[in-house]
């Protein structure tokens, strides 16, 4: 008997929008907020997040999470926007626009739309525009999995190869809702982009891709899909 199997693959229509992600971009654009950054995960940013080539619509790139196997597989959903991006998202690529969030005025009564007050519900770094605006490459990060009795692969992240020829990390993460993780350097995450590079002593694959809680022979593995 076959043991019970997970694909989750980006559909056609998302491969379809690969292409337009190498072109230049003009934006990069993110939802501020409560858990935008953490101090647990510095260099990391939790957020879904909007792409703006510079010739065709901009692209949402979030999280797709189902619940299987005891635990949770997720993987990156991309959307081509209708319209502009709202105003209310910061910019990566502009860090003075730091978007809107939506919280209680202080006789308390309301809600209003303001800068996100907190340095952690925002972007500080610098412009990653050198670095972004134009894409040398993409490869996409397929996360295969195997245990006892259960199998699975999902097109788990998107790596961007940046000016300056350091790749840039788009990974689908389970929480919070929709979100991705966007490290504009690789950093902890690097072992999934370059077998060679060290682990962090104590974190595994398995730890860095939120399955380390999950039994001891699963096994997980990354294959790098260049566009």
């Amino acid at each position: 008997m076959t043991a019970p199997h997970v694909s989750l693959r980006l559909a056609d229509h998302e491969w379809g929008l690969l292409p337009t992600l190498v072109s230049p971009w003009r934006d990069l654009l993110y939802a501020p907020g409560p858990g935008f950054t953490s101090p647990l995960d510095p260099g990391a940013y939790r957020t879904s997040i909007v792409i703006v080539p510079a010739g065709g619509p901009a692209i949402r790139v979030s999280s797709l999470v189902m619940p299987a196997f005891g635990g949770e597989i997720s993987r990156l959903r991309l959307e081509a926007l209708p319209h502009d991006p709202p105003a209310s998202l910061g910019s990566f690529f502009d860090p003075a626009r730091t978007g809107t969030v939506y919280a209680l005025t202080p006789d308390r009564d309301r809600a209003a739309a303001q800068a996100p007050a907190r340095a952690a519900w925002r972007y500080d770094g610098v412009s990653l525009a050198p670095r972004l605006g134009r894409i040398g490459g993409l490869r996409v990060l397929r996360e295969r999995g195997r245990g006892p009795g259960c199998s699975w692969e999902t097109d788990r992240g998107l790596a961007f190869i940046g000016a300056d020829g350091v790749s840039s990390l788009v990974l689908a993460a389970a929480e919070p809702a929709e979100a991705a993780l966007f490290l504009p350097e690789p950093g902890l995450y690097a072992p999934l982009l370059d077998p060679a590079a060290p682990l962090k002593p104590g974190v595994t694959v398995r730890d860095l891709l939120g399955h380390g809680d999950r039994d001891d022979r699963v096994e997980t593995t990354i294959e790098l899909r260049p566009l």
